[in-house]
């Protein structure tokens, strides 16, 4: 009678050990498999952000080039560097942008692969005579096994992509000096064709003004000429009426005497034409 009850409980401590076996692989695996799916997939965005940190190291490093020939045609063509400045500062940020996030990735995936690779190898050693989760440490194991190796060559191109980054950040820099030269004679340019500008508008103001002033002074003087000639016209025909009168006074004198001197006898008519001849071109002479 007392080694049933013994018998029994044996039997069910051997149960509850089984079932709680069971539990324990079922939560180990659960895990495990957790694991590697997560380090899996960040295994696939690291490599996709390395990717994107190598293709802006390429296109930045490409620029640098670009920059650095067209340096020597900044002052011919300064809205062209300043375009190209403008680029440049672009790829600058997109690659400095891409390394960061494939350095931020890496990290990420190489910390999640470590933690991956200890779960696994706990599990392998804990259950080396049970055979049924081999194969999830194996799987696990080596999803962080290439978790660690696109975290390494996610950092290089991280490492990459800021160093290219900072070659451009020079070769933009030295393009800022022969800009800002251009930009300057550009400016001082405009300045010249304002000051310029000015100057004419001034000289025309002063050229307007200037026949503005000769034109009045024209309008005036043709006014005095004007008003010159009729006081000579006038002063002429008076003079003219002063000299007929005269000289009718002067001929009916002459004459008068004339007849004088032919009723006494006295004369003779070649005597008289020299005193009227003279008398008529003293007459002339006044009216001159």
């Amino acid at each position: 009678m007392s080694m049933l009850p013994c018998r029994v409980l044996c039997l069910l401590a051997i149960v509850f050990c089984c079932v709680g076996v069971a539990h324990a692989n079922a939560q180990t695996s659960s895990k495990i498999v957790t694991l590697a799916e997560e380090t899996s997939k960040l295994k696939e965005e690291c490599e996709e952000a390395g990717t994107a940190a190598k293709n802006a190291a390429r296109e930045a490093s490409s620029f640098v080039s670009v920059i650095e020939q067209h340096l020597k045609t900044v002052p011919a063509n300064p809205k062209e560097a300043e375009a190209k400045k403008q680029k440049g500062i672009e790829l600058i940020q997109k690659a400095r942008a891409a390394a960061d996030n494939a350095k931020q990735l890496a990290e990420k995936t190489y910390a999640k692969s470590n933690q991956s690779l200890v779960e696994a190898e706990t599990a392998r050693r804990s259950e080396e005579s049970n055979n049924s989760l081999l194969e999830e440490i194996a799987t696990a194991i080596k999803a962080a096994e290439a978790a660690k190796n696109a975290s390494s060559n996610a950092h290089a191109a991280a490492t990459e992509a800021s160093t290219t980054a900072q070659r451009l950040q020079d070769a933009v820099d030295k393009l800022e000096v022969p800009v800002s030269a251009a930009k300057e004679k550009e400016k001082e340019e405009q300045m010249k064709q304002e000051n310029e500008k000015q100057v004419e508008s001034q000289a025309q103001e002063q050229t307007n003004e200037t026949s503005l002033v000769e034109q009045q002074s024209h309008t005036e003087g043709n006014q005095a000429e004007q008003t010159e000639e009729q006081k000579q016209r006038s002063r002429s025909t008076v003079t003219i009426n002063i000299h007929g009168d005269n000289l009718d006074s002067l001929l009916n004198g002459a004459a008068n005497k004339s007849g004088m001197a032919l009723n006494d006898g006295s004369s003779s008519p070649a005597l008289l034409r020299v005193p009227l001849l003279l008398l008529l071109l003293s007459v002339l002479g006044c009216m001159a």
